[in-house]
């Protein structure tokens, strides 16, 4: 029966791999197709905007128009589950800003520029943090663990929207280099539009690269101890679902929240400082919108 599942468990991967791989190939090969416009249409802006009940996207495809300016800021607690023996929920406060001047933006913690756009797709140049991080101060169970670091992760994000709804395909690299990987996403919700409040479930794959996932999940020489052999997990491929909420509270705040439920890849469920094969991320945030110039 192991044996089973373990080969069940490498043709997931595998699959999920390509899977990600293919898509995001489409992804790309549209991008370089669909023709690169040097300024965007009022309309193209308008629909993107309709068409997302993420504050972020709404601030990107105003960045889009390439002119004028708009601003709101906000305040997002990040509650995660690392999934490392021992350790216990992380919080993490997050300042939001959200901001356009021409091109350029802040979206929440993230910051960008847009230089492809059109009515139907957006592609972004942007930095974002990545709060993962882990000190053996957390569990006596980690204990001879060195640190794992946040850092600040940057790349590209290739957008496609419609009545279908929305598919974001990003690759993303360390920019503080502390591990030193690549990590891409490809992620598509949905927009459920109700009386006073917007639902968007959504279904995506992470793929971290062997740098990434050895840096968050591997074991040393270091660090091996009795009962903590060394361990490289590889490259991983991890499946989740998510869920965002957008509450309009008047008409200048509006309360945000998310959840993310992700699936770790085999080889990061066999990492010895990891005790489970799940994770849940829970967002709240609450935002305060300025009048547009």
């Amino acid at each position: 029966m192991t044996r089973i599942r373990i080969a069940r468990d490498i043709r997931w991967c595998c699959v999920c791999s390509h899977c990600l791989w293919i898509l995001f190939g489409i992804s790309a090969a549209l991008a370089v197709m669909l023709p690169a416009a040097a300024s965007a249409t009022d309309s193209a802006a308008a629909y993107n905007s309709q068409n997302s009940t993420n504050p972020e996207d709404q601030i990107i495809s105003q960045a889009s128009l390439n002119r004028g300016s708009g601003w709101s800021l906000g305040l997002g607690v990040v509650i995660s589950e690392p999934g490392y023996i021992g350790v216990g929920n992380q919080v993490t406060a997050l300042p939001l800003i959200f901001y356009h001047h021409g091109r350029f933006f802040f979206a929440g913690a993230s910051v960008g520029y847009v230089p492809f756009n059109g009515r139907h797709y957006t592609f972004s140049i942007l930095a974002k943090p990545r709060i993962n991080r882990l000190s053996a101060s957390e569990s006596s169970q980690l204990a001879g663990i060195q640190s794992r670091k946040w850092s600040i992760d940057g790349g590209g994000r290739l957008s496609l929207f419609g009545d279908w709804g929305r598919l974001d395909a990003g690759v993303y690299t360390d920019l503080l280099h502390r591990y030193n990987g690549i990590e891409a996403d490809l992620d598509y919700r949905y927009p459920i539009r109700m009386p006073g409040w917007t639902l968007a479930p959504g279904i995506g794959l992470a793929w971290e690269n062997s740098p990434l996932a050895n840096y968050y999940y591997g074991v040393s020489q270091a660090e091996v101890m009795p009962g903590r052999p060394a361990y490289s997990p590889g490259r991983a491929t991890n499946p989740f679902v998510q869920l965002n909420l957008l509450v309009p509270m008047g008409k200048r705040w509006q309360f945000l929240g998310g959840l993310k439920y992700l699936h770790f890849a085999r080889s990061i469920q066999n990492s010895p400082i990891v005790d489970r094969s799940d994770t849940l991320t829970v967002f709240l945030a609450m935002r305060y919108r300025f009048q547009s110039r």
